[in-house]
């Protein structure tokens, strides 16, 4: 919806996925024990054929209710998978936003060179309970989306 509303068409480029065992860092996030299982689903969107974002999703196995999902159904956007396949819904996220430079990696995905700027989001997605649901790493490429932040004063 981002890329449509910014008056792109949006595609997947690609989407993988895997399941390992989570390191403190994604355990933290997700308030499970290092060690346990998780999916991670990457994911390039791209804005009328052109990349503009690239995310790493990580769900704790453990809330996976329907491990009937195939590499088409983690096409569709995180939220929709999290409804169909582990009963969740999100009410409410906590974003993280920087600025990061595109390494080797995060460049070839991209088509850019190394140490182009991109924007970086570290977003903990959570249920109406306050559990978290889901984390995510976001990278966008500039000139495509436009983040704004509002901020209002009671």
């Amino acid at each position: 919806d981002m890329i449509r509303n910014a008056g792109y068409c949006p595609g997947i480029a690609f989407v993988e996925h895997e399941e390992f065992y989570c390191g403190e860092d994604i355990a933290k996030r997700l308030k499970i024990s290092q060690g346990e299982p998780v999916l991670k689903v990457s994911r390039l969107i791209t804005a009328d054929g052109k990349p503009a974002i690239y995310c790493e999703d990580y769900i704790d196995c453990g809330k996976i209710k329907d491990n009937s999902y195939n590499e088409e159904s983690l096409t569709m956007p995180i939220f929709h998978f999290l409804e169909k396949y582990c009963g969740l819904t999100s009410a409410m996220d906590l974003t993280e936003i920087r600025p990061a430079v595109a390494d080797a990696r995060l460049a070839g995905i991209f088509g850019i060179p190394q140490g182009t700027p991109l924007l970086y989001m570290d977003e903990v997605d959570y249920d109406i309970g306050g559990e978290p649901i889901f984390c995510s790493a976001e990278y966008y490429a500039d000139g495509i989306i436009k983040h704004t932040v509002m901020r209002k004063k009671f």
